[in-house]
């Protein structure tokens, strides 16, 4: 089986101010974020793993950096870890869009599928199941004791956990805290299992 440590990113001033945090606002970690990354590194050692994968955008990119800093492993990046494309939604007050349009929003205040009828050029959840289903599969090919981190984003994060574990309804996933890891693993023959989810430091990995 392949080990796979799925790992959110650490904040941004557009998770800070609440605004919706999409494929567009690449922006870097702000000043907590670099702690954030800084404090999984202390407790969560990448050293032995055999490859760190990371969302292209920056906030991704810079919190891999941080965990493998001083471990020779050289970060990769997949545009199918990308947060998803919210359109003209994206970098928009949470706050004023949930005045604008409640109906699109679940109970713990995340963006339902059909939010896609309002927000221009936004991108269709079913193509993020696909794109994250697709870097899967590749990786549970890789072989038997393997370790590979997926540097990602929030939604992304409930994505691979959906696609995983076969949930009908992706509002019943949270979504993990900034800096957050989820662990799996994935056999060859495509059985798929949950070992922990959006684990925070300073617990044990």
């Amino acid at each position: 089986m392949v080990e796979v440590y799925i790992i959110r990113h650490g904040e941004t001033d557009t998770n800070k101010e609440k605004r919706i945090n999409g494929n567009s606002t690449d922006l870097p970690l702000n000043e907590k974020g670099r702690k954030q990354a800084n404090q999984l590194r202390e407790v969560f050692d990448l050293s032995d793993f055999d490859e760190v994968i990371s969302s292209p955008l920056i906030r991704a990119y810079e919190t891999a950096q941080i965990l493998t800093e001083n471990t020779g492993i050289e970060v990769k990046t997949d545009v199918r870890l990308r947060e998803a494309d919210y359109g003209s939604w994206d970098g928009v007050s949470e706050e004023k869009l949930y005045k604008e349009h409640p109906e699109v929003f679940d109970d713990n205040g995340y963006l339902l599928p059909d939010y896609i009828k309002y927000a221009q050029d936004a991108e269709n959840y079913e193509d993020v199941y696909q794109r994250v289903d697709d870097i899967l599969n590749e990786i549970s090919q890789l072989g038997d004791n393997k370790k590979v981190a997926l540097v990602c984003h929030g939604f992304i994060s409930r994505a691979l956990m959906k696609v995983i574990m076969n949930i009908d309804d992706i509002s019943k996933i949270i979504q993990p805290r900034n800096c957050g890891v989820s662990r799996y693993r994935l056999n060859k023959d495509g059985k798929r299992y949950l070992i922990y989810y959006g684990r925070k430091t300073p617990l044990e990995f």
